[in-house]
């Protein structure tokens, strides 16, 4: 069953008289379940797709369809809500506020949703204790390590009981170890049922990956199923 249907994308970014052609007619059907990476080199319009994917950003044509909704027939608050209860992000550094708790910053989405504060701090907790992080719940930032940094924004992901994460080069800030641990836990979720799609340029990162979606130049110019 597709979960995502991207259907000829492209993206063009206008700054005076350049014009910028970064995604040259891409399509991707990602199916519910699957853990997908987008790899290039960069400049390869890799991140750009995802943005695309994850409605973060928007096309200059093209149709992307997200679990059967299309998201180009959404007005602006519409797109909040889908984001919102249907998605769930991970980003290269994290974006977590500095002055929030991890509980705080998990709550966060939940909140935005209308759920009432103590119901939106149970989940919270609940989502920091399923990676591994109940005994920080109440730390800053700034008090953890870049790993568990990374640990955060995934129970926060997950928090909001997302369709499709979407990660954007997840492992960048980390090292080895702190890395493969977050693609551990990625692939532990998967397994039980989560669909994935990552950005990463690191071939090691794909050891769960269901599929690899190479990138060049804005174009799709290969994909390699791995299981």
């Amino acid at each position: 069953m597709e979960i995502i249907k991207a259907q000829d994308i492209y993206r063009t970014f206008v700054s005076g008289n350049i014009t910028t052609h970064v995604l040259k007619g891409v399509s991707l059907d990602v199916q519910l379940g699957e853990f997908v990476a987008i790899m290039g080199k960069s400049g390869a319009g890799k991140s750009t797709f995802m943005y695309q994917l994850s409605i973060l950003d928007h096309p200059t044509s093209g149709t992307i369809i997200i679990n059967g909704t299309n998201t180009k027939e959404l007005n602006e608050h519409e797109q909040t809500e889908f984001r919102l209860n249907t998605l769930g992000y991970i980003f290269q550094d994290y974006a977590l506020v500095p002055d929030l708790s991890a509980t705080e910053n998990c709550m966060l989405p939940l909140l935005m949703k209308g759920e009432d504060w103590d119901k939106a701090k149970n989940k919270a907790v609940e989502m920091l204790t399923s990676v591994g992080l109940e005994t920080r719940v109440d730390n800053l930032p700034s008090q953890l390590s870049g790993g568990e940094q990374q640990r955060v924004a995934i129970a926060r992901a997950l928090a909001g009981n997302p369709k499709i994460i979407f990660a954007d080069e997840p492992t960048a800030n980390l090292d080895t170890i702190s890395g493969n641990a977050i693609i551990d836990l990625l692939g532990e979720l998967n397994k039980k049922g989560q669909t994935i799609v990552m950005v990463t340029h690191e071939e090691e990162y794909t050891k769960y990956c269901n599929r690899i979606v190479r990138m060049e130049d804005g174009k799709i110019i290969k994909e390699e199923v791995l299981r």
